[in-house]
């Protein structure tokens, strides 16, 4: 086997770690190569790991992930949605934030190719995604990459973020609730998504009704700091009010 394949074994096995299955078109954004090429490797040699429902998994994993993957991919569909709708509000010049998370690589999908703008971001995945826009300026915030969530982190970034403007900062969630605000997993994420909406001009929320009622451990806003919501038709009519009422414009 050649180095680069064994490489890529590595990468999707580190990808794996914590998670039940990863979709075939995230590894392949990952990992840079195309989604014909982890085929290939997979046909040929699986070392430990199968391809199931789309998603890649390991294959000594029970029969229940293939339900977890299908759980997956309908919440793909709901999130290319929402990237879609992201998408479609950034203009001809605009200079964006774009968060780390597995929403927001779709609103870069969603952009047009002819589209010329300045994207800031702070994650490998949106990174390789944006790296694929022909007419986009990319700003990475860059330093010491962390595994668990693809987020470069360095202290310099805060000099790189304090001097930049965003008209849109599409800033992901894993947890939204009206009484402990908007939460996301890890400490190092908080900085940089606060320091980006202090300074942009209209803050989107974007994230699937999976989000909606949930509590993770690191808080870095509340509902009322997001000028736009974007999530999906499943969102229920209570958490709908609730936005609402916090003067958001929401988008389902």
């Amino acid at each position: 086997m050649d180095s680069k394949k064994t490489e890529r074994f590595k990468a999707m096995h580190k990808a794996l770690q914590g998670e039940a299955a990863v979709h075939l078109r995230d590894m392949a954004a990952l990992l840079g190569v195309s989604e014909m090429t982890l085929r290939r490797d997979l046909v040929d040699n699986a070392q430990g790991l199968r391809l199931l429902g789309g998603h890649i998994t390991r294959s000594g994993a029970p029969e229940p992930d293939y339900q977890v993957a299908e759980q997956d991919l309908r919440n793909i569909a709901e999130k290319r949605q929402i990237g879609q709708r992201a998408a479609s509000l950034v203009r001809p010049g605009d200079t964006i934030f774009i968060d780390c998370g597995t929403t927001t690589p779709f609103i870069v999908d969603a952009l047009p190719d002819d589209l010329e703008f300045t994207a800031l971001c702070n994650s490998l995945n949106v990174l390789l995604k944006l790296q694929q826009k022909p007419l986009c300026t990319v700003i990475l915030c860059g330093g010491m990459l962390d595994r668990r969530n693809l987020v470069f982190e360095s202290r310099a970034e805060a000099g790189i973020i304090d001097g930049i403007r965003v008209a849109w900062a599409f800033i992901s969630a894993a947890g939204v609730s009206a009484a402990h605000g908007v939460t996301c997993y890890n400490l190092n994420e908080v900085d940089v998504k606060q320091r980006v909406m202090a300074r942009a001009q209209t803050c989107v929320l974007v994230a699937d009704h999976t989000k909606f009622e949930q509590v993770r451990a690191a808080h870095f806003a509340d509902l009322a700091d997001f000028q736009r919501v974007i999530s999906d038709p499943g969102l229920s009519q209570a958490q709908q009010h609730i936005i609402q009422e916090g003067g958001a414009t929401l988008t389902v």
